[in-house]
């Protein structure tokens, strides 16, 4: 298992979930691992507004919110080297739009516990990343 408070202490996180009581059991699950939280947010345009403004470090995104989906925020975020992943009822969907080339896709019946480790794993593989010196 992984050791996710200390790789999450202070990370900026956005969380995008509009079922509310799953919102706040993510949300306590990130902050128990020293996360800061902007979240739950609940609408695309209110998601925009914090990636926009906010220096992030990771996401977890459901695909429908607020009326609509979340692939603006995504690409965005993708553009800033934010680590992003996707927790939704609609994986087929997301996988067909292709959000799973942006970050890993997950179902909805995954603990809590597991999508903060994975939000970690996912953090970790972009870190890599960035890291990578150029040809």
């Amino acid at each position: 298992m992984l050791e996710t408070s200390a790789d999450l202490r202070e990370k900026r996180i956005l969380l995008v979930e509009d079922e509310l009581f799953l919102g706040m059991d993510i949300k306590e699950t990130l902050e128990r691992s020293g996360a800061i939280v902007f979240g739950p947010i609940l609408d695309r345009s209110s998601a925009s507004r914090i990636a926009e403004f906010h220096d992030l470090d990771g996401a977890i995104l459901d695909l429908n919110v607020g009326g609509g989906d979340v692939s603006p925020v995504a690409a965005y975020l993708q553009q800033q080297s934010t680590a992003c992943l996707f927790y939704t009822g609609d994986a087929n969907r997301a996988s067909a739009i292709g959000l799973d080339k942006i970050g890993p896709v997950y179902e909805k019946s995954m603990r809590p516990e597991r999508l903060v480790q994975c939000l970690v794993e996912q953090m970790r593989k972009i870190e890599k990343l960035d890291r990578k010196p150029p040809n």
